[in-house]
């Protein structure tokens, strides 16, 4: 699947979030609710080819590892639940289960995301995409105020 194929994945995902589901944003609802039922979309629009998972923790049979990763992205002064995990929690990845691949591609989601969180994921992103060979990685802001979302693909 190249770029441009995920591109319409996605734009078809959203807009099919905006339409059935606009309702979690409007609440306000947790980014958690909001990443589960964008990832729905996502399977409808990608069809039973690959699979869409939340918060999938594997490559292949083996845990995704994180400490390393961590210290490369979160400041050392900064103690979250996510830098004391001990394997990587991308919100939504598109990829095909088992013998490590191929990985499609990993997202990132924020809820009205200021900068530093952006930068953050995206950092993520980058070395999450490099580390499990991930073919796309993209960032996602769902907007409240604006009930909107934005999606970025990431180097």
């Amino acid at each position: 699947m190249n770029k441009q194929q995920v591109k319409i994945v996605l734009e078809s995902a959203k807009n099919s979030f905006l339409m059935n589901d606009n309702h979690l944003i409007s609440v306000e609802a947790n980014e958690r609710s909001m990443t589960h039922k964008f990832a729905e979309c996502l399977q409808a629009a990608i069809g039973c080819s690959w699979n869409v998972d939340c918060e999938y923790n594997r490559y292949g049979d083996e845990p995704k590892r994180i400490e390393e990763i961590m210290r490369i992205i979160v400041d050392q002064a900064v103690s979250t639940d996510e830098t004391k995990a001990t394997t990587v929690y991308p919100d939504i990845i598109i990829h095909k289960r088992g013998d490590r691949g191929p990985n499609l591609l990993v997202i990132e989601a924020k809820k009205d995301a200021n900068k530093e969180e952006r930068r953050r994921d995206i950092r993520k992103l980058t070395t999450i995409k490099k580390s499990y060979k991930y073919i796309f990685s993209v960032f996602i802001n769902f907007k409240t105020r604006t009930k909107s979302i934005e999606i970025e693909f990431t180097k």
